[in-house]
């Protein structure tokens, strides 16, 4: 193929002058219709009509060439038209420039060039073509198959396919998934799983192609025959995890993921020393949320293999999940240690020494983070904590250093720095912060709901329920802003019913969430139903010991007449923030 633009470079340098001149002279073909250029193979770009012939002649030397000037001649033709827009032009000089010459790199751009302008038909007559020139190429024969099957001629694309078998000198299983990636690109997905089946009903014996054909009826959505194919293969290949694994994914796209997880553990204890098997197990329970079971998964990977670094980061995380913070730091500190995962590690080392009240140490860790993913992440906590150490404008400027380099950082800062002003009480400025934000980001519902936040903090109470409004009617699912809405409702107007209908939402949502939980208890209290505020409220505080929801708890049982008990939740919420405002004051208001 470079022989052959080396050629084509050649002559058309030595002919430009004279054919420009008489292309120039006839009207645009096609219409005139402009068209992307047709893409030079192998990376050698066209040569342009501006190209000047003494400075190429100096760098390359004449290309010999057997190919006849009419040859010659349509090659320069479907070239030049390339470079003008005319792409059907230029494949159908280069067609007729294949046939007439029979020579397989001609052939071949032919092919290349019909495939780029969408023209199956004579894609599919350069690529036949092609194959016959060249019978020992796969590429030939994988455009024929991928032509044939557009066609909707089976037995053609089978024979095509066929001599990729044949001639391919890779492992049956690689010229398999090579034949199973090649056909699931093709829209009509029927045809060529058809295609495909031809080509395993021979082959029944063979795991490697039953494997690809499974592969490629779960990937065009035929679960039944995928299942069936993947059974297949399990019986001539028992120990192949990846058998285990795509019997696992069908099993799981037809919903019987009940299944799905039994087959794998049956797999995972028959074949204990196959760490795939084990590794993937492992990591769909972690999808399951089923955490304790993942975490003895990796365990007993890392127990068999002491230098998979995969496994024990699984497992720090796995513990943090768990809230075991003294099993994740010995992981994270151990892979820190080897200097393997150091920023991912150092980041969540930091999360520990953050939930230890060790904010100076957690700075350093945050600080050890200088490149990944996290890098970005742990500048921001480091922000945080400086803000709650009182250098708010210190971790203002460490936020406003930070170059965002898309939307969603941008966002992330803006909304980062607005918890900053709000922690600090400044809530005017961080008021205005989001109005500046929501400038640059009309649509964006966090940073909205931030806004709705900060604007009930100042009794803005018109816009927190505007801003809140309009985020419940374009994300319902939004439990966070379906409990602000309804809570904002029943605490700050009259509306109470109508808040209290979208607590009830958010609690179908998400019925073992504290905040919800408490909104819930608040509901019921402003409705007069005290037995059920009572309760609400009790698992609340049991499920998060904030004072707020003390404060409720405890009003709620004052109002009931049961003024020991009240006093009892006060007193044990005061021990623990003794400087809450909000729990001062309704203190103060029924004590006093």
């Amino acid at each position: 193929m470079r022989r052959l633009i080396a050629v084509i470079r050649h002559a058309l340098i030595g002919a430009v002058a004279l054919i420009l001149a008489a292309c120039g002279a006839m009207p645009a073909q096609n219409g005139g219709t402009s068209q992307p250029a047709a893409p030079a193979t192998n990376a050698q770009p066209a040569t342009p009509a501006t190209s000047k012939p003494a400075e190429v002649e100096k760098t390359e030397a004449p290309a010999e060439t057997d190919l006849s000037p009419d040859v010659l001649y349509r090659l320069l033709t479907a070239e030049i038209a390339g470079q003008r827009g005319q792409i059907h032009t230029a494949v159908r000089q280069y067609l007729a420039a294949a046939r007439e010459s029979r020579d397989p790199a001609v052939a071949e751009r032919a092919t290349r060039i019909a495939v780029y302008a969408r023209d199956d038909a004579s894609a599919l007559k350069a690529a036949e073509l092609w194959a016959e020139l060249q019978p020992q190429s796969i590429e030939a024969h994988q455009v024929a198959a991928a032509m044939y099957v557009r066609a909707g001629n089976t037995q053609k694309a089978h024979e095509q396919l066929e001599q990729i078998v044949a001639d391919n000198k890779h492992s049956d299983r690689q010229t398999f998934m090579l034949i199973t990636a090649l056909l699931s690109k093709e829209k009509d997905k029927k045809v060529a799983l058809q295609v495909m089946q031809e080509l395993v009903a021979t082959r029944q014996d063979n795991p490697d192609a039953l494997y690809a054909y499974a592969q490629l009826a779960l990937l065009v959505g035929d679960l039944d025959a995928a299942q069936k194919a993947a059974e297949q293969v399990r019986k001539l290949k028992p120990d192949w995890a990846d058998t285990h694994i795509l019997l696992s994914n069908i099993l799981y796209r037809q919903g019987h993921k009940v299944e799905a997880m039994a087959k794998l553990k049956a797999a995972v204890d028959a074949y204990p020393d196959n760490t795939t098997l084990r590794d993937y197990y492992a990591r769909r329970l972690v999808d399951e949320k089923r955490y304790k079971e993942a975490q003895e998964q990796f365990q007993a990977l890392l127990e068999h293999a002491p230098n998979n670094h995969e496994a024990e980061y699984a497992l720090g995380l796995l513990a943090m999940q768990l809230h075991d913070l003294n099993t994740a730091e010995e992981h994270f500190q151990h892979l820190v240690d080897i200097k393997n995962r150091v920023n991912e590690a150092s980041y969540y080392l930091g999360q520990i020494a953050e939930q230890r009240d060790k904010q100076a140490k957690a700075i350093r860790l945050y600080e050890a983070v200088t490149d990944g993913q996290y890098q970005v992440d742990a500048q921001i906590r480091i922000a945080l904590i400086e803000a709650r150490l009182g250098k708010v404008e210190k971790a203002r400027e460490r936020l406003h250093d930070i170059q965002p380099e898309s939307a969603e950082l941008e966002q992330r800062l803006y909304l980062a720095e607005g918890e900053i002003l709000t922690q600090a009480k400044r809530y005017q400025e961080a008021f205005d912060l989001y109005n500046e934000a929501l400038v640059k980001m009309p649509d964006n519902l966090s940073l909205m709901y931030a806004r709705a936040l900060s604007a009930e903090k100042l009794d803005k109470i018109d816009i927190a329920l505007e801003d809140l409004k309009k985020i419940v009617q374009a994300d319902p699912n939004n439990v966070q802003a379906l409990n602000a809405y309804g809570y904002t409702l029943v605490d700050r107007t009259d509306k109470v019913m109508e808040g209290y209908k979208y607590i009830q939402q958010a609690y179908s949502m998400q019925a073992d969430d504290p905040a919800i939980l408490d909104s819930m208890g608040w509901a019921n209290y402003r409705l007069g139903k005290y037995p059920e505020a009572i309760k609400y409220l009790r698992k609340a505080l049991e499920t998060l010991k904030d004072p707020e929801i003390a404060a409720h708890l405890g009003e709620v049982l004052w109002v009931s007449g049961d003024h020991e008990q009240a006093r009892d939740v006060w007193e044990a919420a005061r021990r623990e923030t003794p400087s809450h405002k909000m729990l001062l004051d309704v203190i103060k208001r029924f004590t006093q």
